[in-house]
Formats: C-alpha cells, structure tokens, sequence
C-alpha cells in the first residue's frame, strides 16, 4: 500500500537507504516527505524496520552520537548505529516541505549492503544516496534516487 502525503506529513516515520559505497542509512523523517521509492510500498518500508530492528548488535559495534541535546532527543539513533547504519533526523521537525537531514549518530563499524540478505539488499537499494554518506553531517532528502 502507497503511503499518502497526509500520512507523511503526521508521522515520525523511520525509512532506510544506501548510498553509493554500499553504506546504509536510517532516516527519521520527522513529518517529511518520503522519497517516491519509499512511500510507493508501507509493506516494503515494514519488512525493512523489522529486519534492522531485530537485527542483533555485533559485540565490537558501537556507535557515536552527533546530537547536539538542545536539537532533540532520538534515542533510536543509537541503536541503529550500534547496528551499523548512519542515522540522520529532520532538521526542522513536521515541517513537511524542509528535506533537509543531519546526522545524529554514525556507527563505529558501518554495515554494508553486501553483508545483507540478497532479498533485504534488493529492497534497500530501491532507496540510493547519490553519493557517499561516509563523510556527510548533513543531507538533502531530495536528492535521494
């Protein structure tokens, strides 16, 4: 089922990416809006939260909080980092049409996509930062593919 606008602009909605290295990013939305290639399946968006949820924490992983504590409190972001995924929250919380991100918590051993299940990696690459996410504090959601 499509996500609509209206339910995107009311929810806090946790989406997942990669980028041009095979790194994988998970995005709290903040009432923004989703790239086309998330929002065209709720039930692709769920099979991908429930695997990077249940996803167990390696033992060396860890993760390295950016957050300023005045911008907002997103204690997801860390366990998603701990996973090694990038985390990036909405600059501007429920103002729908800003689709600027900034990173909140980067993994001290990131995850890749080639470590991933084939199914779970065919998914998630429906959903591609154009460039390397390795290095970036900030990111335009619409420049997502």
């Amino acid at each position: 089922m499509h996500i609509s606008p209206e339910d995107q602009e009311d929810a806090d909605i946790d989406y997942f990416a990669t980028d041009t290295d095979g790194h994988i990013l998970h995005v709290a939305s903040g009432g923004g809006v989703l790239p086309a290639s998330v929002a065209a399946s709720e039930e692709v968006l769920l099979e991908l939260h429930q695997y990077f949820l249940t996803l167990p924490e390696p033992a060396a992983g860890g993760a390295q909080t950016t957050t300023d504590p005045t911008e907002g409190n997103y204690p997801g972001a860390a366990r998603y980092a701990r996973r090694g995924l990038y985390s990036f929250a909405k600059t501007r919380l429920h103002e729908h049409t800003d689709s600027r991100y900034y990173l909140v918590a980067r993994p001290l051993r990131p995850l890749t996509v080639a470590e991933l299940p084939p199914h779970i990696a065919t998914l998630l690459r429906r959903t591609q930062l154009p460039e390397p996410v390795a290095q970036q504090t900030t990111f335009d959601v619409s420049n997502i593919l």
